[in-house]
């Protein structure tokens, strides 16, 4: 008879060094490895075990049901077994051996069953001696090997036993009749057990009934409180490849390395890194690795985890250079004047002329892909594709809606409402309703021009024609006498000849406009080859585009050609009738010089006469310009109506998108940020307009210009109506004469400026669970303000997110109840890249990959032993040894990370 091994004996387990029965010990994991998902069946049995159904039923031999356990494994993704034959330990010996050669991960273990009957899963960490946990059995006070044992000790105790021997103790499938924990014990006795602070989760069952109180339990209420709830996963008894199949047979986890510290971590930290369904992450983009050459961090390569990533380090180890070395590669400007000036300072002075810096960024539209985005100082980026080739794509193409915030940036961002709506416009997509306003503006600007020239042309007309009262009036007086009859052929004369210089004008301006066309650049535009793939199926489809522009190409050259040779033929047809009038008249011209000098003789001035008529007949041509004018007038107007009517509906768009922005951003903060929108206080550019056309006193229309309802299109159209319309703005004597004087090209320059939206953000600051207490921007402390703008930020868009030291300007009373709870809720959603010294950000919001940098004051480096997660414990020693709070703040999570 086996006998039962004693307590005293257990002090000599010791790790086996047999490395082909048991595997490899832990160590420390790869350096660089962030947390990941992990599938793990933690009740898979092995081919010897007893229970119904049996292995050997289905199967002839052992090597067969390994093959055929870990082809699902493989199947299934799940890379971590633990082995619990119900109290034996060496029966997983093939099956460990197997899975190793196929690269899962196994942890041993064996389940228990206690003196009052309750199952336990037992799990070791891999690499644990064999016979050490058949010794560990024995404690349990059975014989070990026999499968329908019944221990002599009690559930407590077998727990806290096996938790001292390193074990890994979860209540198998609690909801099963006969052997699961609350199908045989409730009431009173099973508060202690569920209260058990050694126990950290238990095998739920999915395919059977709620059972006892279970709800309760795991909804963590009382009598079963605990001060950190127990973990319900799906651990069910795997006797072949159709259980790993099943929903119950398997769970997932999060941790560095697959391991039984990382599970264990996992279960302290069940809200991120643990889960019943498969936690597929959404489809974003996502960040992979930074890089440099040159510089102060030359030779490094930062990792980028899927989620949270936080850059730790003491001051001067190029936190900061990194953050805005992707600012930099990505081709992205700050929004605030002072980050743009930290921003610029870093490029120039720490990573420095002809430093490269590359980061590699995965896609997910319109199609899977991988690209590295390049820059060197102080040249444009590029961005290559997989292979390597450059493409035509910028940063923004690849990176959609990202930002990125330097370090105070966000207390810069709330003393401004303008930058705040630039802000929420920014991170809540690409908006395009704005996109036209810059050639609206453009084309507003040049009507205006034209206006004013055309103005000037009127009152210069207006000033010429003037004067044709006073030649009319001679003209009469000359025409009393007999001068005008005398002169009349030499008149007629002078008029045809100006006929011919008409001509010839219109002519000239013909063929002007003919060369403004630039027909030949526009035939080789038509003429220029397609970007057709010649070689594609669809190739045929687009040849008769290509046809219809050369069918273009070949009538706009042909009527060019047309038009050409008419204004040719039409100057030869006026210099031959010209040449033709010139020799006909040339007998004439003695003959009124003839004339001329008689009426000189009898004392007349005959050149006096013939100037009057010709300014006469000058001025009375003129006078058709008003009709041209007039319809160049007409034409500016409506021209300036459409584009008015354009920027109000651009402007109208713009506050559309921007509400729908502050909805979408509002939907996701869940009330503990408001966004509302606002009239743009900032009315710089209306009162730079005004101050440029005045130099004497104009607080009046100042003040009206600074009201909240202030809009420049019912001001000015409120002006053209002169006194009576701006009656109501309280703008009165000088000012308002002053005002009214500068007319048009003062309105027309106002109407051009929009008030725009802007945005108040207001903080719910009353204490949690104490409902809503609003307060604007105005009404906030400056750390209140950056903390309500980190929350919004959070909230407002699944485009990652990368932000220097964001607790340096943040109310700390926010800090873990708004922002790092915030960040545990993006797992799977969002990217967020952090560099902090506030252990809260890293510990608390659980981050994927903690980065460690260090320095020597010329250059910042990795840390060999600092890159992981925090289930690394040398991961842990940097962030203890670096952040603010250290210790403390990592001793206030002792049950997420077993200090």
């Amino acid at each position: 008879m086996k006998k039962i091994p004693k307590l005293s004996q257990l002090g000599e387990i010791t790790q086996s060094e047999n490395a082909d029965v048991t595997q490899p010990l832990s160590t420390t994991p790869l350096h660089g490895s962030a947390a990941r998902w992990f599938r793990a069946a933690l009740q898979v049995n092995p081919y010897e075990y007893a229970g119904n159904p049996s292995p050997k039923s289905s199967y002839p031999d052992e090597a067969r049901y390994n093959e055929a356990l870990l082809d699902e494994c493989e199947a299934q993704g799940i890379e971590i077994l633990a082995i619990t034959d119900h109290w034996c330990a060496t029966s997983a010996e093939g099956l460990i051996s197997d899975a190793t050669t196929r690269g899962i991960t196994v942890l041993p273990g064996f389940e228990a069953n206690t003196s009052e009957g309750i199952h336990l899963l037992v799990i070791f960490e891999k690499g644990k001696k064999l016979e050490d946990i058949t010794l560990a059995i024995g404690a349990c006070g059975v014989i070990p090997g026999d499968p329908h044992a019944v221990a002599e000790k009690p559930y407590s105790e077998i727990v806290n036993i096996m938790t001292n021997l390193g074990a890994l103790v979860i209540p198998a499938h609690v909801n099963i009749a006969n052997s699961g924990l609350l199908s045989r014990i409730k009431g009173a006795p099973l508060v202690p057990m569920i209260k058990n602070s050694k126990v950290y989760a238990m095998g739920i069952v999915p395919g059977a009934p709620e059972m006892g109180d279970q709800v309760a339990i795991i909804d963590n209420r009382s009598p079963y409180k605990r001060k950190h709830a127990i973990v319900p996963i799906y651990a069910d008894d795997v006797m072949g490849p159709s259980g790993l199949a099943s929903t119950g047979g398997s769970s997932w986890f999060k941790m560095c390395e697959p391991s039984l510290a990382g599970l264990t971590h996992a279960l302290r930290t069940a809200e991120t890194r643990v889960s019943l369904q498969d936690p597929k992450s959404s489809s974003r983009v996502l960040l992979r690795e930074l890089s440099w050459k040159g510089g102060f961090l030359d030779g490094q390569t930062i990792p980028i985890a899927e989620d949270l990533t936080a850059l730790i380090g003491g001051r001067g180890t190029g936190k900061s250079t990194a953050i805005e070395s992707l600012r930099y590669v990505l081709e992205l400007d700050p929004i605030g004047s002072n980050a743009r000036d930290d921003h610029e300072a870093v490029v120039k002075g720490v990573i420095g002329t002809a430093t490269t810096i590359s980061l590699t960024v995965d896609v997910i539209s319109p199609q899977p892909a991988s690209y590295t985005i390049e820059r060197t100082v102080p040249d444009a980026a590029i961005v290559k594709d997989a292979s390597g080739s450059t493409t035509n794509l910028r940063p923004r193409d690849v990176v959609g809606s990202l930002e990125i915030f330097g370090q105070h940036e966000l207390a810069e961002l709330a003393q401004d409402k303008n930058l705040m709506a630039e802000m929420v416009s920014r991170v809540a997509g690409e908006l395009k309703a704005d996109a036209p306003r810059p050639e609206i503006l453009e084309r507003l600007k040049e009507n205006r021009r034209l206006f004013t020239l055309l103005e000037k042309e009127k009152e210069e007309l207006e000033d010429a024609l003037a004067d044709i009262p006073r030649l009319e009036e001679q003209s009469k007086r000359f025409k009393e006498t007999d001068i005008g009859s005398k002169l009349q052929q030499q008149t007629d004369l002078e008029s045809e000849a100006r006929s011919f210089t008409e001509a010839a004008d219109r002519i000239q301006n013909t063929q002007k406009a003919i060369d403004a066309l630039e027909v030949e650049a526009l035939i080789t535009q038509l003429q220029s080859e397609l970007p057709v793939n010649t070689k594609s199926s669809r190739a045929k489809d687009i040849d008769p585009v290509g046809k219809a522009l050369e069918e273009l190409s070949t009538a706009l050259s042909s009527s060019v050609s047309a038009i050409v040779s008419s204004v040719e033929a039409a100057q030869l047809a006026v210099s031959a009738a010209k040449e033709s009038w010139s020799a006909k008249v040339e007998p004439l011209k003695e003959e009124n010089a003839e004339v001329f000098r008689g009426l000189v003789a009898e004392g007349h001035s005959p050149d006096k006469y013939l100037t009057t008529q010709t300014q006469l007949a000058a001025l009375t041509k003129r006078s058709e310009q008003r009709a041209s004018l007039r319809e160049r007038e007409g034409r500016l107007r409506l021209e300036r109506s459409q584009l008015l009517a354009d920027l109000a509906g651009t402007d109208s768009e713009v506050t559309k998108e921007l509400t729908a922005a502050i909805k979408a951003a509002n939907a996701k903060t869940a009330s503990a940020v408001v966004v509302k929108p606002i009239a743009n206080p900032d009315r710089s550019q209306v009162k730079a307009i005004i101050d440029s056309y005045f130099s004497t006193p104009r607080t009046k229309i100042m003040a009206a210009i600074d009201r909240e309802d202030f809009s420049t299109t019912e001001f000015v159209s409120a002006a053209r109506k002169g006194e009576t319309g701006l009656k109501d703005y309280g703008i009165s004597d000088s000012q308002l004469t002053h005002l009214l004087s500068h007319g048009e090209p003062l309105f027309r320059e106002l109407e051009e400026v929009s008030v725009g939206r802007a945005v108040d953000i207001q903080l719910n600051i009353a204490p949690k669970g104490a409902g809503l207490n609003l307060k604007s921007m105005d009404e906030l402390s400056k750390g209140q303000r950056a903390t309500a703008l980190l929350m919004l930020l959070l909230g407002a868009s699944t485009s990652p997110l990368i932000i220097d030291q964001p607790e340096d300007d943040l109310d700390n009373r926010f800090v873990y109840n708004g922002v790092v709870r915030h960040l545990r809720t993006l797992k799977g959603k969002r990217q967020i890249v952090v560099s902090t010294h506030n252990a809260n950000v890293p510990v608390l919001g659980d981050a994927e990959l903690v980065v460690t940098l260090e320095g020597d004051g010329s250059n910042g480096r990795l840390v060999s032993d600092g890159i992981g997660s925090l289930d690394t414990a040398s991961v842990r020693q940097h962030a203890e040894d670096l952040l603010e709070g250290g210790r403390d703040a990592f001793s206030a999570r002792k049950h997420l990370y077993g200090f």
